[in-house]
């Protein structure tokens, strides 16, 4: 296999891990918020930031990682504006991507917390809900980017 095909493969599965445990852990993360069990929401709150750092913040690394390597192998391709667009909505979503964690860390410190404070807990999980709902259709613009290459 040659480098480029090696630096492709390993993008393209580190995306799709990127994207699909960031929905994952979203979806289960609010489900387990939305039941309202201590017991739910204690465990689910731990996992969630041990998910997103193994797997989420791995296929960061490896998303960037093979990036420098297809670049390095034809550095030409950041003419164009396809790619320029791609990696301006990519650092979005990672500036997205921060405070989520720290929101998690909280969300995490308060389910283990036996002071409940229901409003502070919501405006957490607000923000939390908000953060990740303007980074998934980025998110799905720069796997659209990718795939379409589009010319303009």
């Amino acid at each position: 296999m040659s480098p480029y095909l090696l630096f492709k493969t390993l993008h393209v599965l580190s995306a799709v891990v990127v994207f699909g445990t960031g929905t994952g852990i979203a979806w289960y993360t609010l489900r387990g918020w939305l039941s309202g069990d201590r017991q739910v929401v204690r465990w689910i709150s731990r996992e969630t930031v041990a998910a997103d750092w193994l797997f989420t913040g791995s296929g960061i690394i490896a998303l960037l990682a093979s990036a420098a390597g297809m670049l390095s192998i034809n550095p030409g391709w950041l003419q164009q504006t396809w790619l320029q667009v791609a990696i301006a909505l990519t650092g979005s979503v990672f500036l997205l991507w921060l405070p989520v964690v720290f929101l998690q860390y909280r969300l995490r410190y308060h389910a283990h917390d036996d002071n409940n404070d229901e409003k502070g807990l919501r405006r957490i999980m607000r923000a939390w809900c908000l953060l990740g709902a303007i980074a998934f259709p980025l998110m799905l613009v720069i796997v659209f980017l990718m795939v379409v290459k589009p010319v303009w």
